[in-house]
């Protein structure tokens, strides 16, 4: 059993939760965190302590690699007087009888329940808004952020028509869902189904993005698609995860120097597809493809092609990263970010060893190799590259505007290095130093955009999709933050 927070303890087996019912014969959707409801359980439900005529359908279960299963998504119909924002309480219990399956089918109109935000965000495996307001530093910038992504008439103001395929990269509709857990606020709810409807409706039969003329695997983004799913039931999301799986199947995670194109953005894509599809399906062959792209990462890291020896990073060559420059041994600090979030899922779903030591070695890389000084945009702070090449600095191509906007998802990377030491009992004080100076600069940059842009309606950004690869894989910073650093960050 593994899990990065206390599972919810419920000693007397029920919840409570508010709930309108619309018409007589209504549905609930209940997600559950993990290792709580086993398979096999029967519920009860009341108003009033008076009974309720229910079905219930378990929709889905927790991915596992043992054979103890429990509940993930759970589908209550309900036979009751219509009535709004009703308490009800639900109770489980383990039945010695197998429950027959109810055959229920979600509706268009199911609405979604869950007892507290805690409980919802452990269920999406998404770590919950803190106590009080620790994590307004992270969350009020991406609330202004995110009115601005989410006007369509403001981004064609600015060149950016719906359909420009390059500003759903990195899953807007992932970081939309991100910012309704967060912040517990239902319109970004609303929103991010929206957004995440678009993106269904513009994947094609094969797989692919339409909004683009090549089979890129960057445009493969199933997060959005897996809360979509979780948060609502809709089974045409479950339907694009698989269609966005199974495209993803042509990339190969292996890596030669003859092989031609490879980055860690594009293992990532593959790897977040894997796993995403893996959680709806617990299917076993989805699993040894997740086994087949860490088994490359791992083999590229602690194996590498080139005699440089270990650093770790999954080394290439310049030439597989950017098409040109020669065999030069190289990595993406920014795209490592990418690849150690889908890391970091997987490590929390399983505790697989291989994930936590490819992102304990990812936090070594970066402070031994993949930082510079910067003394251009902003004087005298730690930048990220944008990629670390070996034997060739000169092709570093150090962008003091540019690599500075990955500060927080670089951070991000470092936090949960760090928590993956901390785990194992080792202190890194110069890591978590660099955790905490790089994270602190992702706050400064948000606080000199409030001074910026102050009282505006929302912060603009350019490009727009800079806002998707901030928030995508970084919902865990303001966690990493109070757990790891113990309230060090200070205003600009």
């Amino acid at each position: 059993m593994f899990f990065l927070l206390s599972p919810l303890s419920f000693a007397n087996e029920f919840i409570t939760f508010n709930a309108t019912i619309n018409e007589n014969k209504a549905q609930l959707l209940l997600p559950v965190p993990n290792h709580l409801i086993s398979a096999g359980t029967s519920f009860q439900l009341f108003e009033m302590d008076i009974p309720i005529d229910i079905k219930y359908e378990v929709l889905n279960s927790w991915p596992t690699h043992s054979k103890k299963k429990y509940i993930r998504l759970l589908l209550i119909e309900v036979n009751h007087m219509p009535g709004k924002d009703l308490l009800l309480k639900m109770k489980w219990k383990n039945s010695s009888v197998d429950q027959k399956p109810s055959m229920l089918k979600v509706s268009t109109n199911v609405s979604l329940v869950y007892p507290s935000s805690n409980w919802l965000a452990q269920a999406l495996l998404i770590h919950p808004k803190s106590n009080g307001n620790k994590s307004s530093w992270y969350t009020n910038p991406q609330s202004h952020y995110a009115k601005y992504v989410i006007n369509n008439k403001q981004l064609l103001k600015n060149g950016y028509p719906q359909k420009k395929a390059s500003q759903w990269l990195y899953d807007r509709p992932q970081a939309i869902y991100q910012l309704f857990i967060m912040t517990g606020d239902l319109s970004w709810l609303y929103k991010a189904h929206d957004l995440s409807d678009f993106y269904i409706r513009n994947i094609n039969e094969n797989g692919s993005f339409k909004l683009t003329n090549k089979n890129d695997s960057k445009y493969l983004m199933p997060k959005g698609l897996l809360y979509k799913y979780f948060l609502s039931g809709n089974e045409s999301a479950k339907a694009s995860l698989k269609k966005i799986y199974q495209n993803s199947l042509k990339w190969d995670p292996e890596y030669s120097v003859s092989r031609g194109f490879w980055t860690e953005r594009n293992q990532a894509s593959a790897l977040n597809a894997a796993i995403s599809y893996w959680e709806v399906s617990g299917d076993n062959d989805v699993l040894e493809r997740i086994n087949q792209i860490l088994d490359a990462t791992v083999k590229m890291t602690y194996d590498p092609y080139s005699e440089i020896g270990l650093v770790g990073c999954p080394q290439h060559t310049f030439n597989s990263h950017e098409g040109h420059g020669g065999n030069s041994p190289t990595c993406s600090p920014w795209m490592m970010a990418l690849l150690s979030d889908a890391l970091w899922r997987y490590y929390r779903l399983t505790g697989d060893i291989r994930a936590s030591s490819l992102i304990d070695s990812f936090g070594d890389f970066i402070l031994n190799h993949g930082i510079y000084w910067g003394d251009e945009k902003v004087k005298n702070i730690i930048i990220p590259k944008y990629l670390t090449v070996f034997k060739n600095s000169r092709y570093e191509n150090h962008d003091q505007w540019s690599d500075t906007q990955h500060m927080c998802d670089v951070a991000a990377l470092l936090g949960k290095s760090v928590y993956v030491k901390e785990t194992n009992n080792i202190n890194d004080a110069l890591l978590k130093e660099l955790f905490l100076v790089l994270t602190q600069q992702c706050k400064n940059g948000f606080e000199r955009m409030k001074i910026k842009q102050q009282n505006k309606p929302f912060w603009t950004l350019s490009p727009p999709r800079r806002f998707n690869w901030m928030f995508s894989t970084t919902s865990d910073l303001p966690w990493l933050v109070e757990k790891l650093l113990k309230n060090k960050l200070t205003s600009y």
